[in-house]
């Protein structure tokens, strides 16, 4: 695995918190040390019944949201959060090859998500994702605040 980012640009991510909903044990693994290696600060959940606790409990810069889960999938999971929390921002994630499966992220869009990634993720695509997002949110509280 690459690691992408400077020693700076991992500090300018110091904070930045993101919660990571995802069923399967490897994938949820490797993002967390992607991310933590990063410098990102990261909680994990299992699916999204979990995710939306969690989320509760402490909210998170970005949520990092997998399509097809047990309990609450990834869909109901990101109209829950823009019913809830509307400024949220739900990056949802699927691997769509499959037939039954074509049009997830088409659908998770709808459903509220502010991006869509096909998995597998190549690392450099996920984070430098994070990072646009992060900017782009530091930059509008900054504008909001200078208002």
């Amino acid at each position: 695995m690459t690691i992408v980012g400077t020693s700076a640009q991992r500090q300018a991510r110091d904070g930045t918190h993101i919660l990571v909903i995802e069923d399967h044990d490897d994938t949820r693994g490797v993002l967390d040390v992607l991310l933590r290696t990063e410098g990102y600060d990261v909680t994990l959940a299992c699916d999204g019944e979990n995710g939306l606790e969690k989320y509760r409990a402490r909210p998170a810069d970005v949520v990092l949201v997998d399509v097809f889960m047990p309990r609450k999938d990834g869909i109901e999971t990101i109209r829950e959060f823009q019913r809830d929390y509307p400024n949220a921002v739900c990056i949802a994630m699927s691997a769509d090859g499959d037939p039954l499966r074509r049009n997830a992220l088409e659908f998770a869009r709808e459903a509220g998500a502010r991006l869509a990634l096909r998995k597998p993720i190549e690392p450099w695509v996920l984070l430098r994702t994070l990072e646009g997002v992060v900017a782009g949110r530091r930059a509008l509280a900054r504008f909001t605040a200078s208002a």
